[in-house]
């Protein structure tokens, strides 16, 4: 393949971070995504799990992480499950693509994961799938899918581009918390869709961004995804 046209195929890899703001080894994974979303080969997410929120740190009560969510918890247990048979809970854990697992917190191996998701990607997909959106009227975004071979689910997944919190409690009492892309809410376009689709859904609140991400059902393979574009009239 050219570089040309592997420039034409590729797509951004996607990076789930799974984090909470209670657990002391998640303030670097927290810096190593934000500095991944601001690449443009790139959608950075970081989602934030709950099951921190009743531990307390040393000599102080437990932190309640604001942004975490037991369904954000859920998915990281679903990933888990496929990828080693139990539910395991941990943080941080970067999932790349729904493929590939390991430690948040490290950058080389990350960056190395990021670059392999790229190659493995352009070499199976010549003609890749992908996502094309366009801003409506009335605060609505149009997304249509094409090229996916396998019955997909498609989400939208809202998010806060940046977050800084002061940490009153937990293991990083005293801290302050800086985060980039920090999900806050999931829905759902399509659940075991097959073939092409035209789908509309709602732009954030104002402060929001948001993404689409096509994966393969189950919460599988990732096979496309896009930052959303601005709608009009918001």
């Amino acid at each position: 393949m050219t570089m040309r046209a592997r420039l034409e195929a590729s797509r951004p890899v996607v990076v789930e971070m799974f984090v909470s703001q209670a657990c002391s080894a998640s303030p670097p994974a927290a810096e190593l995504l934000t500095r991944l979303a601001d690449r443009t080969d790139i959608v950075a997410l970081a989602w934030h799990v709950d099951y921190w929120d009743d531990y307390p740190g040393r000599g102080v009560g437990p932190w309640k992480d604001p942004f975490a969510q037991p369904e954000f918890s859920a998915r990281q247990l679903a990933y888990n499950m496929r990828f080693k048979g139990r539910a395991v809970k941990m943080t941080p854990q970067t999932v790349i693509d729904g493929v590939i697992t390991l430690s948040g917190s490290k950058r080389e191996i990350v960056e190395n994961k990021i670059r392999e998701a790229q190659f493995l990607d352009e070499m199976a997909r010549p003609s890749p799938p992908r996502i094309v959106m366009r801003a409506a009227e009335n605060r609505t975004i149009r997304a249509r899918i094409e090229n996916v071979g396998a019955p997909y689910d498609a989400l939208v997944v809202n998010f806060r581009p940046a977050a800084e919190t002061a940490i009153e409690g937990g293991d990083n009492a005293g801290a302050m918390f800086r985060e980039a892309n920090v999900v806050r809410s999931v829905s759902a376009l399509a659940r075991g869709h097959a073939g092409a689709g035209d789908f509309s859904f709602e732009a954030p609140q104002e402060g929001l961004g948001c993404a689409v991400i096509v994966q393969e059902r189950n919460q599988g393979r990732i096979v496309a995804a896009r930052y959303c574009v601005a709608a009009e009239n918001q």
